[in-house]
């Protein structure tokens, strides 16, 4: 059992659906930790994208991940439509965090915490966060928000 609990924003700033594949299935007939993890990923860059951002780079800044944390709630199986909601959290000079739940229904499949750092591939380093960064996806979340 863990010592630390995930704890989730009471408020998320984005959201997407994805369906489960049959490349997301393992040997136990649900959604595998690989497969849930690339999830996270696909939500993350979705995000990101539609805040004019790719996690590759931009302006020098990309994004690498430094920490995962997923906390299972219940199984999750082919076909099924899978709500993921996300935050960006604790925001620093050179990382932040990103939240997300996944539901099914009412049914919570996980939540997850990514620790990401802002990193210039070509110099293969951390970097400063670029200073538009949040109030992009801030902005973003209050256009989603007012809809």
């Amino acid at each position: 059992m863990s010592r630390h609990a995930l704890t989730l924003p009471a408020r998320f700033d984005f959201a997407t659906d994805i369906t489960v594949q049959a490349r997301d299935i393992n040997y136990g007939g649900h959604l595998g930790h690989d497969a849930a993890v690339s999830l996270l990923h696909e939500a993350r860059r979705r995000w990101l994208a539609a805040a004019g951002y790719d996690e590759a780079g931009h302006g020098g800044a990309g994004l690498i991940m430094l920490e995962l944390d997923v906390r299972y709630g219940a199984e999750a199986f082919w076909g099924e439509r899978l709500h993921v909601d996300m935050a960006v959290s604790g925001p620093g000079a050179a990382r932040c965090e990103f939240l997300y739940r996944v539901n099914r229904g009412g049914t919570e499949v996980l939540r997850a915490r990514t620790l990401m750092g802002f990193f210039d591939y070509a110099a293969r380093r951390l970097v400063r966060r670029p200073a538009d960064f949040l109030t992009r996806l801030t902005t973003l979340a209050e256009d989603a928000n007012n809809v």
